[in-house]
């Protein structure tokens, strides 16, 4: 048997404790015995879920960590949110009894910003990890260490598993159940519980909510948006921005966790989404539309940022991978 602690804190994320209950209960139905047992774990005795909802858990001061330790979104919206719940004491607790867990062996994993939790704990130094793909460069300046990346749905670093936004927690469970359950396991949980598995948050990712943090990168995103087929360099982009690359770079950095250049090939690539979506341009004229050169090229990127060919994201056709 497979022992799991879902650590509950505070405000957690209704969705994520219950799909985690969901895709336990699912697999130990589908693998006809209690291969996985899920304990719940907190600060205290009683934790209040987002939306009024209330669970008993195992008071972390006498619960030993077992084999694995997930932990589900705190319900923070924005940095500043975020950076208020880990000052609470129940995310100091919590903190130290990971640092146990992971002295022990235990795998831990974490979606949408309880990935912070870890950040705070220390856990997440030289490892790379993602979170909510707007809250990346938020993670990047808290969790210094740490090698934020903003394009995958499902993160593994060693014993150390990350996942995306809220309902990625979901992906997040499927990939434990893969590591421990197996394909055929969490293939069949998928189609159970009417999931696809996505690789990636990139399809999802708005580089104007991103650039919007910063005048100067807005200012970016607007040039690529409006010229997305001119071949863009650092220094054809800073002058255009009226600033010099270094400080593009910077700002760039500092605002949405991309370099300039990465941001230019997420503009492209949402843009070829949008034009796959609604019009039937052959991907020969979406390609010369984004700047890539070339369909060869613009599918591979696409394939490796969304984990679906071009043609998924046609209309009317079937979007899973």
């Amino acid at each position: 048997m497979i022992d799991i602690d879902l650590l509950v804190l505070d405000g957690a994320s209704a969705s994520a404790v219950g799909s985690t209950v969901d895709v336990v209960s699912a697999a130990n139905r589908i693998l006809g015995e209690p291969a996985f047992d899920l304990r719940f774990v907190a600060p205290t005795p009683q934790v209040r879920v987002r939306g009024g909802l209330t669970a008993a858990a195992r008071p972390l001061a006498r619960a030993r960590p077992r084999d694995i330790v997930v932990v589900p979104g705190l319900g923070a919206a924005d940095g500043a949110q975020i950076t208020a719940r880990l000052a609470a004491p129940d995310i100091a607790a919590a903190g130290q009894w990971l640092v146990r867990a992971h002295a022990r062996g235990a795998e831990i994993a974490a979606s949408c910003t309880a990935v912070f939790v870890l950040g705070a704990a220390g856990l997440l130094a030289g490892r790379r990890c993602v979170t909510t793909w707007w809250l990346g460069a938020e993670l990047a300046r808290l969790a210094p260490g740490a090698d934020v990346v903003l394009d995958d749905m499902v993160l593994r670093d060693g014993p150390i598993r990350t996942a995306g936004a809220a309902f990625a927690h979901v992906d997040l469970m499927l990939a434990i159940m893969r590591a421990h359950g197996g394909a055929a396991l969490t293939d069949e949980l998928a189609a159970r519980l009417v999931v696809d598995q996505r690789a990636s948050q990139a399809s999802f990712l708005i580089p104007s909510h991103l650039a919007a943090r910063d005048e100067v990168v807005a200012a970016l995103e607007s040039v690529v948006r409006a010229h997305p087929e001119h071949p863009h360099t650092l220094e054809s982009l800073a002058g255009q921005c009226r600033t010099s690359p270094r400080t593009l770079a910077r700002r760039t950095a500092a605002a949405t966790g991309l370099s300039p250049l990465q941001l230019v090939a997420r503009v492209r690539l949402r843009h070829a989404l949008h034009l796959l979506r609604t019009t039937d341009r052959p991907l020969t004229e979406i390609a010369a539309a984004v700047g890539v050169g070339d369909p060869a090229t613009l599918h591979r990127l696409i394939k490796r940022h969304t984990g679906r060919a071009p043609g998924a994201w046609r209309p009317g056709r079937r979007t899973g991978r």
